[in-house]
């Protein structure tokens, strides 16, 4: 083979992989669903459900009562601001809730860039809980004194043992990508993982009445309900006109007070056990509330996106929304716990206007 011929198929070699070189960093052309000025036609109805968790009918709803502002607005430091539909923002938001997506999935579902999914998911996140966060991080006894003696009554007719109980607590322990330094703290050595702990009280409506955290993952329930300010709130406002209180109840983890009931410990008598076996089936119930949540919103039950101090609108405030939306999706469809109980949730606009 002479110099000419060598350098013929050295040229070919190099305009082959020039051409792979090319094709490997091309950038996607699919328009993507965003760019789509009536995106909320383009997706089916059914489609729509299983991407946000929300009918469309239901979901402007959500929008206009929400009172969130008509656009989002993402700063560039000094080199202008972007500005994304609220109707859009929400639906991505929603989007990632339901599903741990990767982002290059979500760049070629909406067209939008991967920075952009992120600034829009952190900054709704953020515009919802300044707004709305107080309904589930704060016991809202303004909502729930007009109904508590329908919640006592619903809790007796299921066969519950307590006369004045009005709802259920219960901790739990949602799990984070292993943190980079400090990792004791955050590590919880009864479900050998790293993680964050929240607490809530449910009534029989299956509504979360709070949703309080994040707390270290190695502190104890005990504690998490000393931090929350619960009991103080409980002793305030959960007594009748002759003074007795109405009380929650919660697993043996819990100390005894008037105003929150736990089961007995020990060598128990029959009756005790019947006792225990009573309440059990109805606070159980707690526990379909947080299950609810994780089934809606995987993003935040997946460890792997929950990584303490990446994340710029912070887990807490991720967890929160999911809570909130959960109870939005309640008011819309119901849920086990107020089958279960026979106790209709409440509309939301009742919700969101602290009357629910």
């Amino acid at each position: 083979m002479g110099h000419d011929d060598l350098f013929v198929v050295m040229s070919s070699v190099g305009l082959l992989r020039l051409e792979e070189y090319h094709e490997l960093v091309a950038a996607t052309t699919l328009p993507g669903v965003a760019s789509m000025p009536n995106f909320m036609d383009v997706i089916g109805g059914f489609d729509f459900w299983e991407l946000t968790r929300f009918e469309k009918r239901h979901f402007r709803l959500l929008v206009e009562l929400l009172e969130l502002p008509e656009m989002i607005e993402i700063y560039r430091g000094g080199f202008g601001v972007t500005r994304i539909p609220i109707q859009l923002a929400l639906v991505v938001t929603l989007w990632r809730l339901s599903c741990p997506t990767t982002l290059i999935r979500d760049r070629l579902f909406w067209g939008l860039s991967e920075s952009n999914v992120c600034e829009i998911f952190n900054l709704t996140i953020e515009v919802i809980h300044e707004r709305w966060g107080y309904l589930v991080e704060e016991l809202q006894h303004q909502a729930i004194l007009p109904k508590i003696d329908v919640f006592c009554q619903a809790i007796w007719d299921r066969g519950a043992a307590l006369d004045r109980c009005w709802g259920f607590i219960d901790g739990t322990i949602r799990a984070i990508a292993r943190p980079w330094r400090m990792q004791r703290l955050w590590y919880n050595g009864w479900k050998r993982k790293h993680a964050l702990k929240y607490q809530a009280v449910d009534t029989p409506d299956g509504m979360i009445r709070q949703l309080w955290g994040p707390m270290l993952g190695r502190r104890h329930d005990v504690a998490m309900l000393g931090e929350s300010g619960l009991m103080q709130t409980l002793q305030q406002w959960f007594n009748d006109a002759n003074g007795l209180p109405y009380y929650i109840y919660g697993d043996p983890a819990y100390q005894l007070s008037p105003w929150l009931m736990a089961p007995y410990k020990g060598v128990l008598t029959e009756a005790q056990e019947m006792f225990n076996t009573s309440m059990s089936s109805c606070r159980v119930t707690v526990e379909w509330g947080f299950g609810k949540i994780v089934a809606l919103w995987s993003y935040v039950d997946y460890a792997k996106k929950q990584q303490v101090g990446l994340s710029a609108c912070g887990l807490g405030k991720q967890y929160a929304v999911a809570g909130l939306l959960t109870n939005c999706h309640s008011c819309f469809n119901g849920n086990s716990t107020s089958k279960y109980f026979g106790v209709p949730t409440p509309t939301l606009r009742a919700y969101l206007a602290g009357e629910g």
